[in-house]
């Protein structure tokens, strides 16, 4: 294969070192954290594919970490908020960008995401403070 594209099918295989990778270091003791890292550390962005058609889902990326979905998350939001650009479609899961426009959807994706949570709790903000209770016309 000419490509140097990886696949969900290819991380897994080197099985040289069961090293506990650096960042299972920061994940509670019960997680079961057994990446093999040949090289030292691994990261999710190393999981994953490039282009949407090469996405790994959530259920597959926690069954390679050995880790929960919150914690598979937590992972994720670290990596893109230090600069990988790990994007996510709910269709396909999560995968690195092929192209700009690839990046561009994900990007106006999350952000009508933070408009439609945004406008949530804007509405919530209006509703005030009641005593819990619903009113029935007629019944008391």
């Amino acid at each position: 294969m000419a490509n140097n594209k990886k696949r969900p099918g290819d991380v897994a295989a080197p099985l040289r070192a069961m090293d506990k990778p650096a960042f299972c270091e920061t994940m509670p003791s019960t997680a079961n954290c057994n990446i093999p890292a040949p090289t030292g550390q691994r990261s999710i962005a190393d999981l994953l594919g490039t282009g949407r058609e090469n996405a790994v889902t959530r259920r597959e990326l926690e069954t390679l970490t050995g880790l929960d979905g919150r914690s598979v998350r937590l992972l994720i939001e670290r990596e893109r908020r230090a600069g990988t650009p790990i994007l996510a479609d709910s269709t396909n899961g999560y995968y690195l960008p092929a192209t700009d426009d690839e990046r561009a959807a994900c990007v106006r994706s999350l952000r009508h995401r933070a408009r439609e949570i945004l406008l949530t709790a804007k509405a919530l903000e209006l509703a005030g403070i009641d005593d819990g209770q619903i009113e029935i016309e007629g019944v008391e």
